[in-house]
């Protein structure tokens, strides 16, 4: 399989980070034995969304150990935090870079850390830790932020933190996922829950169907209205969906039924164009049935992930650089609430291989998460975001284009264009 090539676009080295790699690499190897710990600690003890009671007093005891001032409960999130650390001459106005790296440590229910999330925070503590040792040592101006940001499967920390201002000072944003391959331009979908009910009339299914209303029927009608719908859908837009009450007794006329729908699309007037025609789709349903509907949107809504590929290119060229692989293949897809980070301020979100395929979100992952290989891994992904930080703190030109990147593409991410090629979802760039 081809390696992932370089555009011409982009430069092929970055030497204002490069005087820092060897500080970099001495830190996170003197932190090498203590974050494996750590991570290894939280994989031993997983916990649920908004419940990481363990997994947060453990990293921010080791940050504060380490000398670094922590913020907890963060936002008035009870498994949030933020350490922080600037230079002494670092100033907001001067435009001077504040960089925040981002940590994860919830889990999967049944399922422990099938996605990962120990390795997520010591690759982020690895990156935070190295990029903080490097400033002190060199007359660059600049504020680190290591976030821990809770809840990421199915809870929405991250959308939480956004609307309580938590990125309003900061100017760039990374984290990196534990994946089977290495993964620059991660292709993630945005996400939205849709809670659907169809209301009819109970009946005798022999005796006397034709004085009930069959909400089955419905949820059947819309089901298949969607399925006509998906046959014109545009890669990247997909509706997942299950019937949670189908009914009964088969000798009753159902009255009730509910069904749980998932919708996902790859940019944000995307989604909400798809939601739109999801909706027509069950309004028709229930004109066709006779059934009343209620329809509700669940909250909180993940948005797509906008890449930024000014500084996936540094991400790209420490990566190579370390050993890392990037094969050339299609989206992955999936959703996370990174995404709406990515939205706010420009953002990385790249998968480093854990060292064996298996799919995340299955067992197999959940026991290669806790393996030394992985850990390992997860420390050459902490270095290589550490890279990519020191080079935008050192490279005023760097951070220009990547904002100019960002209000650029944002515009067509988010856009009021309803009718443009990628408000329809046009996912051929990724």
């Amino acid at each position: 399989m081809a390696s992932e090539k370089t555009p011409q676009s982009e430069p092929t080295s970055f030497p204002d980070s490069a005087p820092f790699e060897s500080t970099v690499r001495a830190c996170i190897e003197q932190h090498a034995a203590s974050l494996d710990q750590l991570s290894l600690a939280i994989w031993e003890r997983p916990e649920l969304c908004f419940q990481e009671f363990f997994a947060v007093q453990t990293i921010t005891a080791y940050l504060e150990q380490a000398g670094h001032r922590v913020t907890r409960n963060f936002c008035n999130l009870e498994t949030s935090f933020l350490a922080e650390f600037q230079t002494e001459g670092f100033d907001a106005s001067a435009q001077h870079p504040a960089i925040a790296v981002l940590l994860e440590y919830d889990a999967l229910p049944e399922m422990g850390h099938a996605c990962g999330h120990n390795l997520i925070t010591e690759a982020g503590l690895a990156a935070y830790l190295a990029v903080c040792e490097a400033l002190r040592s060199s007359n660059l101006q600049a504020k680190i932020l290591c976030m821990g940001a809770p809840a990421e499967e199915g809870g929405g920390g991250k959308v939480k933190l956004v609307e309580a201002g938590a990125f309003r000072d900061i100017d760039f944003a990374m984290m990196v996922h534990p994946s089977p391959i290495d993964i620059v331009e991660v292709a993630i979908l945005g996400i939205t829950r849709l809670d659907v009910e169809f209301f009819g009339k109970a009946a005798h299914a022999s005796c006397g169907p034709w004085e009930g209303i069959n909400a089955l029927d419905a949820a059947v009608a819309a089901y298949n209205n969607i399925a006509m719908l998906r046959q014109r859908l545009k890669a990247g837009n997909q509706i997942h969906i299950v019937v949670l009450n189908g009914g009964a007794k088969p000798n009753i006329i159902p009255d009730y039924t509910k069904c749980q729908y998932i919708i996902r699309a790859p940019t944000t007037a995307a989604m909400e164009i798809l939601k739109k025609n999801v909706m027509a789709c069950l309004k028709a349903a229930a004109t066709a049935t006779g059934c009343r509907l209620e329809a509700q949107f669940g909250d909180p809504q993940y948005e797509p992930l906008m890449l930024n590929g000014t500084m996936l290119s540094v991400y790209r060229h420490y990566g190579q650089k370390n050993g890392m692989f990037f094969p050339v293949m299609r989206p992955s897809y999936g959703s996370t609430d990174m995404g709406n980070v990515s939205t706010a301020i420009p953002s990385i979100h790249p998968a480093f291989a854990v060292g064996e395929l298996h799919m995340i979100h299955t067992k197999e992952f959940q026991v290669v998460s806790g393996k030394p290989e992985a850990l390992k891994r997860a420390r050459r992904a902490g270095l290589t975001m550490a890279m990519t930080t020191l080079e935008l703190i050192a490279n005023p030109q760097l951070r220009k284009k990547a904002r100019q990147e960002f209000e650029e593409t944002r515009m067509g991410f988010v856009g009021n264009d309803v009718e443009s090629s990628t408000a329809k979802g046009d996912f051929s760039n990724f």
